[in-house]
């Protein structure tokens, strides 16, 4: 059997991967991204330069600020974003929280994976997103 640590590097090694993919604001406001899709964050964060020029940011009275892996570190969340994401052909909705502080372009968390079936699977050595539900899918947009 796998030592713990060597079981917890191979999963985060499979659990992320970064793909370019394009947001848009409900006032149509665009722009392309760098996303790494990791399931080890349950949040999406959008980097606040990535934001799309002109979108409507709702910006936080107070920030919310989050912890990070590295000890005694944290980051801080100014405001949200209602953002639609185009990855491939498929499209998802979710909102982002807006960080000054990212590293990373934009993160795209656990709970919008979850939210629209998309899934990071690794097959001979290559790493791809499949995004199980779109907002176009009658199951998802017909209320019966």
């Amino acid at each position: 059997p796998l030592d713990d640590w060597k079981y917890r590097a191979m999963m985060f090694r499979m659990t992320k991967v970064t793909l370019e993919i394009q947001i848009t604001t409900p006032d149509e406001k665009s722009g392309t991204v760098k996303a790494v899709f990791y399931s080890g964050s349950f949040y999406t964060i959008l980097r606040e330069d990535k934001v799309p020029a002109g979108a409507s940011v709702l910006r936080r009275k107070q920030p919310r600020i989050f912890r990070t892996a590295a000890k005694g570190a944290s980051f801080s969340a100014t405001g949200e974003l209602p953002v639609m994401l185009t990855i491939g052909d498929r499209e998802v909705d979710d909102l982002a929280m807006v960080s000054a502080d990212l590293s990373q372009e934009m993160l795209v968390g656990a709970g919008i994976l979850q939210k629209w079936d998309i899934s990071i699977v690794n097959r001979d050595g290559h790493t791809e997103v499949a995004v199980g539900r779109d907002m176009r899918d009658p199951d998802v947009v017909e209320v019966d």
